[in-house]
């Protein structure tokens, strides 16, 4: 069969290529995370560089990715989303390596109910979360993200971080957010460190990263540039 007749980029099935990087948080266990019914390989970060990327539905960024060595080969980068490749991007986006991409922002702890993360648009990615507790760890607030990045315009917002600090000012945005390329595909960013750390062992329901992924490839979220958000 011919991969144009194949109903995704990986083949019969979705295919997501994990880029691990020196400190990649539980590296080794990523795998076990991704749905049975995907395909999953791991590659280093840097082999991205003179890899074909032509049967991969999803590239998943660590929080410790290399962003200046991404920047480097952003071209590459791009044509891979305008080609309907899809970006999970975890982390504190310093250097943009994406068109679409913008630097992240810290938010004040005090009051810490700035670090509470909040439903903006959650849609088929958080809809099914418990936003009392699914961002906790061990109770603890933080842990999840301390700041948000501005999304771009047409960008779905999820979940918010932030609100009023010390001087007044009120200082919050997007922890996480969705935007899709017109033409292309679409780019997942959580501005902390791991999103699948979170409410996402494969054993039990709700599963974030489950929904962050099929939401990614099976939604229409967020809407095509031209079409009606509602």
């Amino acid at each position: 069969m011919d991969r144009a007749d194949l109903p995704f980029r990986g083949g019969d099935r979705p295919h997501l290529l994990y880029l691990r990087s020196t400190r990649s948080y539980n590296k080794d266990r990523i795998g076990g995370l991704v749905p049975q019914n995907w395909r999953y390989s791991a590659a280093d970060i840097y082999a991205l560089e003179d890899r074909d990327l032509g049967d991969v539905d999803v590239l998943y960024f660590t929080g410790m990715h290399d962003q200046v060595f991404l920047k480097s080969i952003e071209p590459k980068l791009v044509a891979y989303l305008g080609a309907g490749g899809n970006f999970i991007i975890n982390g504190h986006i310093i250097r943009p390596w994406l068109p679409c991409l913008s630097t992240f922002r810290a938010v004040s702890p005090k009051p810490y109910t700035n670090w509470m993360i909040r439903p903006a648009q959650p849609g088929a990615y958080f809809g099914r979360m418990d936003f009392e507790n699914f961002h906790r760890h061990e109770g603890i607030l933080g842990q999840y993200a301390r700041g948000y990045s501005p999304a771009p315009a047409g960008a779905q917002w999820l979940c918010m971080i932030g609100g009023p600090g010390p001087d007044g000012d009120n200082n919050e945005g997007p922890v996480d957010w969705v935007w899709r390329m017109p033409g292309g595909g679409k780019v997942f960013v959580h501005n902390g460190d791991h999103v699948e750390a979170f409410c996402s062992d494969p054993r039990t329901q709700p599963n974030l990263l489950h929904d962050i992924l099929n939401a990614l490839l099976f939604s229409t979220e967020p809407a095509a540039a031209g079409d009606n958000a509602g």
